[in-house]
This record gives structure tokens, sequence and C-alpha cells, in this order.
């Protein structure tokens, strides 16, 4: 009986934490730094989508098409969006959270992440600060979905309360920060530091 419990724990470990080691080390809330000073993401370079693409995003994240600016982000999100979630997956076959992150990242901001999704969320390349409300397009969101004091999903926020990630319902997807659900299980928000704050 001690052994089903023990596999139970473990299999069910395997299914929602989205790339993070399970008892690795805690996340708490003395690696928070305060809200960043400048609210701006100086890594960002602006490059030109297609009307089309600007009007398909408009839509979906629920703001003007003209808001829609950061070419090589959203390009990203369209070419990934509707993979299946695959826990350790790496490729278009199958990816998980981090790892989505991790391609996100390299390509959009030729930025190298750790591959979990607590490495991430510990990692000194970010400034981490809890409320939503400083969000900007490519911060990093984080989530704790089990008990235990670690990041366990990650996800990279768009617009609108909007963020891209790849979950178990709904693979390679955009989901509302502000649904019952992701509301629940937020825990903290990452922007890259500048060049000069590293």
């Amino acid at each position: 009986m001690k052994m089903r419990l023990i596999a139970l724990l473990f299999f069910s470990s395997l299914l929602i934490n989205c790339g993070s080691k399970k008892n690795s080390s805690s996340y708490n809330d003395d690696n928070i730094y305060n809200e960043p000073t400048e609210n701006k993401n100086n890594y960002i370079v602006y490059e030109p989508l297609p009307e089309e693409d600007k009007v398909y995003f408009a839509n979906k994240l629920g703001v003007n098409k003209d808001e829609i600016l950061d070419g090589k982000l959203y390009s990203f999100v369209k070419e990934w969006e509707g993979t299946k979630y695959i826990y350790g997956g790496e490729t278009k076959a199958g990816i998980d959270c981090s790892a989505l992150m991790q391609r996100l990242f390299k390509k959009v901001y030729n930025c190298s992440l750790p591959r979990t999704a607590e490495e991430m969320g510990l990692d000194e390349k970010f400034h981490l600060f809890k409320s939503t409300k400083h969000l900007k397009e490519g911060d990093l969101v984080f989530f704790r979905i089990t008990d235990e004091r670690i990041i366990t999903h990650v996800g990279v926020y768009l617009k609108n309360n909007k963020f891209f990630n790849a979950n178990l319902s709904g693979g390679a997807s955009i989901s509302d920060l502000k649904s019952n659900y992701w509301k629940k299980f937020y825990v903290v928000s990452g922007r890259l530091k500048t060049p000069d704050e590293k």
C-alpha cells in the first residue's frame, strides 16, 4: 500500500510540475525583489508583424491592433500555438512550459534560460515582483500548482492579463491570468534586467 501511494504521488508530480524538479530548493518571499523602478522593457526590439497577424492577436488579447508591436514575440507565439503539452518535451512534437520559455527567450530576446520553471524563478537575470499591475509584454509569470513552496509552472506575459504557456489542458496556448484557476496559483513575475543592471 505504501509503495502504491509513493508511486501515485510521483506520477502526480510529473503531471503538474512542468519542468520543475521536485524537492529542490524552496521558493519563498525572501527571493522577491522590490518592484522595478524603471517599468520598461529595454530588451525588446520591435519588429514588423503582418497586418492579419496583428488583427488575430488583437482579437485574442482584447486590445487594439496598433498595440501589437513586438513582431518577434508574436511570430513565435503563432508558430508554436497549438503544440501539444508533453512533460519533458522540447520539440514541436510536444513541449513543456519551461522548454517553451527557453526556446522563446533564445529566439526572441537572444537570452539563455535554465531548463526548469523553478530555476528560472531563481535566476539572477530577473527582477522579481509580485504585483500583476506592473506586468509588461515579455515578463515571465510564475505559478505554484502544488502545496510545496516551489515554482512549478511558467509562461510569458503578453497584454491585457493574457500570457502564453504550455499546459496540460490547452497545450501551447494563450491563457488568462485573471481566471480563477491561474489567479489561485500565481506566485511572482520576473523581468529581465537591463545590461547595466546585470
